[in-house]
């Protein structure tokens, strides 16, 4: 069937040459195709397509043949492809000047079925040739509701402004600031309040004299307090004791008809006086800051010893000219660390780096923890870490003992003399590292008896 599914209907209605023609009998057997019997016109495309013969065919009927046989069906003369075809240009002239009705006249009904719109339907008859240029101007054709995702209504172009005012239940969204999901109904509140939507100023100033823009409703008071030229105010030297108030629009010609001279002056004095106070204020502030800074810098002390009191320990013990220290401290000669604190005890370290007093020391080296006061007994948990170029081969140590009648803990042999060598990783750039953790650890008590 030849359809016009092709022309920019909406929505797309196929509708065949007859159930177009205002005469169908006007359409001779010229017109049709002796294959398929339909009319070879199609109006979209009013072509008569013939082999070099002169027999007729519609369009589709050449391109399904064609497809197994270069050959006309009728005469079967060589046809190598449709664009080799000839127009047969007197009946294309023919058709064109036919009598047909605008689609726009038909409707589809719920079941799917295509009839005429007696009441709503274009009436409008026109030839072929004049169809396409109709349909875009049509204002029976069908479009559908603007709110197209929430109303699935299509409705006759020429019905829309009376379709749209019963639509009004749709949700919208405010072209001013971009709001979503408001109903129509509501859009005029919703206009009322929004920050964006554009008004005139409350003092009338977009007048063609000043020819202010339309102003967001966000910005209104900004308007008035700063922009608009009808709004009263007053005098730059009011201070100074110019007390006349104008439209701002009058601000240039005030200006010029006052001598603000002696207002002027009013306000530099007024100005020296400000500084002249401003600067006894610095004074004061000054003072003030340094009497803060002061009590920060006493706070800081204070805080470090809090700081200090706290009951764990890290650092680093680094003896340096090693292969020197080892002629100087011979067995059973000790070299001892700075003195520290770890909370309210004072510590220190001693190395034998050749061996203590004890036979069993001999070619090792011996490290303690010594602890000055004995008085008042303290459990600590404590390490020593010989640090290596390969932190794998690191030499550590840890025990937790009671410091009281005993106030030297450690080992006596912590590693073996001939190991610690530059040759081992121990000693690096002729140094040894030693790391030390301490920690004293809470007061146990005892469990209650009965």
């Amino acid at each position: 069937m030849t359809t016009i599914s092709q022309l920019n209907l909406t929505p797309p209605i196929k509708l065949s040459i007859n159930d177009l023609i205002v005469d169908p009998v006007s359409l001779s057997e010229n017109f049709n195709c002796p294959i398929c019997e339909e009319c070879i016109m199609d109006v979209n495309k009013c072509e008569a397509l013939q082999c070099k013969e002169g027999h007729v065919h519609c369009r589709i009927c050449w391109m399904k043949s064609l497809e197994s046989k270069k050959e006309c069906m009728t005469c079967r003369t060589r046809v190598n492809s449709v664009d080799s075809l000839s127009k047969n240009i007197y009946l294309q002239k023919e058709f064109r000047n036919k009598k047909i009705f605008c689609p726009n006249l038909f409707k589809i009904l719920n079941s799917g079925k295509i009839e005429i719109d007696e009441k709503f339907g274009c009436k409008e008859i026109l030839k072929v040739d004049e169809l396409e240029g109709h349909i875009k101007e049509c204002q029976f054709q069908f479009v559908e509701c603007p709110n197209d995702k929430e109303c699935k209504t299509r409705i006759r172009k020429n019905q829309l402004k009376n379709h749209e005012e019963k639509c009004k239940k749709l949700k919208s969204e405010c072209e001013f600031c971009g709001e979503k999901g408001l109903v129509i109904d509501d859009i005029e509140v919703h206009y009322s309040e929004c920050e964006k939507y554009p008004i005139k100023c409350p003092q009338n100033c977009n007048s063609p004299t000043f020819n202010c823009t339309i102003i967001e409703r966000g910005r209104i008071k900004y308007h008035i307090e700063n922009e608009c030229p009808f709004t009263v105010i007053q005098c730059k030297y009011r201070e100074a004791g110019c007390m006349l108030e104008f439209p701002r629009s009058e601000l240039s010609e005030h200006m010029k008809l006052i001598d603000h001279g002696k207002y002027m002056e009013a306000t530099i004095d007024q100005h020296i006086c400000k500084f002249e106070k401003s600067e006894k204020e610095y004074k004061k502030l000054e003072l003030e800051y340094n009497r803060l800074k002061d009590d920060f810098k006493i706070l800081q002390s204070e805080l470090k010893v809090i700081r200090e009191l706290k009951f764990n320990y890290h650092n680093k013990w680094v003896i340096t000219n090693w292969s020197q220290k080892l002629q100087d401290y011979p067995k059973p000669k000790s070299m001892e660390s700075p003195e520290f604190m770890v909370g309210n005890l004072k510590f220190k370290i001693q190395f034998y780096p050749n061996g203590g007093l004890s036979d069993e020391s001999k070619d090792f080296l011996s490290i303690y923890l010594y602890k000055f006061d004995d008085q008042i007994p303290s459990k600590v948990q404590f390490s020593f870490e010989l640090l290596n170029k390969d932190f794998t081969r690191n030499r550590k140590l840890a025990s937790t003992n009671i410091f009281h009648t005993e106030n030297k803990w450690g080992w006596r042999s912590f590693i073996n003399n001939s190991l610690v060598t530059p040759q081992t990783g121990f000693v690096i750039q002729n140094s040894v590292t030693l790391n030390i953790n301490i920690e004293i650890l809470p007061e146990e008590k005892e469990a209650f008896t009965s």
